[in-house]
């Protein structure tokens, strides 16, 4: 800048601070031209010297005492300057506010007053960006483990509990981040308007709100606690207008206490935070445990697997036999996601395959399984097993993917094999999702030439009208209603319902998890004759497939004599008296 060019040189004298350099600068501009003019005066005056040099030692003991008081003065003007520079940078590196007067009203005066404002402005900005969450106006994360800390320092029973919006992350991915924020602000209020005096409401998280309070250590007044965070949380669900769309958010609470669940006020907010996950619509606030933490560490560490558990080549398919009982011959086959973990061993698909639907890994895993599939099925039809037909399991997440019906094409012909050798299986309650995709799906793979079973019929709440609008041709009653059909009375008013209806769709109908003679007893009086279950053959690898359908075979073969030996009377009659 043109008006610090002088400023500029002399800073390059790194060695003198500003104050001495102001100071050199008066005293030069005193003493040269003194100097100058003693040297004039005295070579004009050579040969009459000794006449002038009282007089010249009293002028420079005058000049010398002049400039010293001048350059005093000066130094203590200065002062402003160098304090007020002083105090912005205690501020920018300790945060040490200072003091500089604001009553002075000129040019230095309002140098002092505005750096003093600017300091007071800038540290209680900070003090809000680090401790206030902007959104809410809520303490944030780290105001809340300091308050704690200072509740647990002073020897109180300490209670934090966390209140999880549920569905932030699928508001951010729908209607962007302010969006989610403007919700997270009014669920604080809402949270707000029934938090009680003396307890402290703040924002941890990005998706969650906290409650601090105190209590007592005993088990009685920590449960009433309880119920009223319990309480709080339910009356600050409902819906509410986010926009042009209405919210109706699923809260998600957990609640821990000091110091059973947690030393530190870092560990007390996770121990809350890690309840908050357990909890659901059924048990809307969930107490810390030790158990519940494992399991969540249990998760994560299992979910860290499973993404390499394909790429690792740990999964693999088995295999399990459907007969028919009326042909007395092996129908197909069902192929099961089996998991070798290297150190857990086999992991049952009742623990991994939720996890898989619950993140994105089940679509990687479901299209290497389609293909999977297709490729065995060519491998079987140029064996002695022949060619066989399989049934392949889709989750609702596969299932709704856009891109399902080319997968499937591509899956087959990339086989080389014919259509109707796979059937699509979908759990009724993912074919309820959304009827106009369900119909239009079923309606391309129908059209493609492969199967449709719908599984775990039963279970949902699919409508008898629209079901018969749906081109499916099989019916898998669902394991829960084979299991003791032939003693539970309800178990088979259902199965007897959902025989009836297959009759009356005109399609096929398989009872799934049959385990005892008893169950296929029952089901066959009743008209189901096709069976998928322990009692005829287990899940086994590709290469025993073979062993497993002779196994089926013999078991069918039992039947049959069995079968022969009681009469169709018989067995009518055990099928009343069940």
């Amino acid at each position: 800048m043109p008006d610090l060019w002088l400023y500029d040189q002399m800073s390059r004298l790194g060695a003198l601070s500003y104050r001495l350099k102001i100071m050199l600068v008066a005293f030069l501009g005193i003493h040269v031209p003194l100097v100058v003019v003693v040297l004039y005066i005295a070579a004009l005056n050579a040969e009459h010297w000794g006449e002038f040099v009282d007089t010249l030692v009293v002028t420079l003991l005058a000049t010398l005492l002049g400039s010293g008081l001048t350059l005093f003065v000066l130094s203590k003007l200065l002062s402003p300057v160098l304090l007020t520079a002083q105090a912005l940078e205690g501020f920018r590196c300790d945060r040490n506010l200072g003091k500089l007067p604001r009553h002075y009203t000129d040019e230095a005066g309002r140098l002092m007053a505005c750096a003093a404002e600017t300091i007071d402005h800038l540290e209680t900005t900070l003090d809000r960006l680090e401790h206030v969450d902007e959104a809410t106006g809520l303490p944030n994360r780290r105001q809340l483990l300091a308050s704690t800390a200072q509740a647990i320092e002073q020897g109180s029973g300490v209670a934090l509990a966390v209140v999880r919006f549920a569905d932030h992350a699928r508001v951010t991915n729908a209607y962007g981040n302010s969006a989610a924020e403007r919700a997270m602000a009014i669920l604080a209020r809402r949270l707000g308007s029934f938090v009680a005096e003396g307890k402290m409401l703040a924002r941890p998280g990005r998706a969650e709100l906290a409650i601090l309070g105190t209590t007592d250590t005993n088990a009685d007044s920590q449960a009433a606690l309880g119920f009223r965070i319990r309480d709080v949380v339910k009356s600050s669900s409902g819906e509410f207008a986010l926009g042009g769309i209405v919210l109706d958010p699923f809260l998600q609470s957990g609640l821990a206490f000091h110091p059973a669940d947690g030393a530190s006020a870092e560990n007390l907010l996770d121990a809350a935070a890690a309840a908050a996950t357990q909890s659901g619509p059924a048990m809307p606030l969930v107490l810390h445990s030790a158990a519940a933490t494992r399991a969540a560490r249990s998760r994560f560490e299992l979910e860290h697997d499973l993404r390499r558990a394909l790429p690792d080549g740990q999964l693999d398919l088995n295999y399990q036999p459907i007969v028919d009982l009326d042909s007395h011959s092996v129908v197909g086959a069902e192929a099961l996601l089996r998991w070798h973990h290297p150190e857990r061993g086999m992991v049952s698909p009742a623990e991994f395959i939720p996890l898989a639907e619950a993140t994105d890994l089940i679509r990687p895993i479901g299209l290497w399984m389609l293909s999977r599939a297709c490729t065995q099925i060519r491998e079987w039809a140029r064996s002695e097993l022949g060619d066989i037909r399989l049934a392949v399991n889709l989750s609702a997440r596969q299932f709704l993917d856009k891109d399902l019906v080319p997968h499937v094409r591509g899956a087959i012909e990339a086989a080389g094999i014919s259509p109707d050798r796979l059937e699509i299986e979908l759990t009724e309650t993912a074919a309820m999702a959304d009827h106009a995709h369900t119909r239009r799906v079923f309606t391309a793979l129908r059209d493609l030439g492969v199967g449709i079973a719908l599984d775990d019929f039963g279970t949902g709440y699919a409508s008898m009208s629209y079901l018969r609008k749906l081109p499916f041709n099989k019916l898998k009653i669902d394991r829960e209603f084979v299991h003791h059909v032939d003693s539970s009375g309800e178990s088979q008013a259902i199965c007897d319902a959902l025989i009836a209806l297959s009759r009356g769709l005109g399609i096929n109908v398989l009872a799934e998890g049959a385990e005892r003679e008893e169950e296929v007893r029952h089901l066959l009086t009743r008209g189901c004759s096709t069976f998928q279950g322990y009692y005829f053959a287990r899940p086994v690898p590709a290469n025993d497939l073979g062993r497993a359908v002779g196994l089926a075979q013999l078991r069918m073969q039992h039947h049959r004599m069995e079968h022969a030996d009681r009469g169709p009377a018989d067995l009518g009659r055990q099928g009343k008296r069940a």
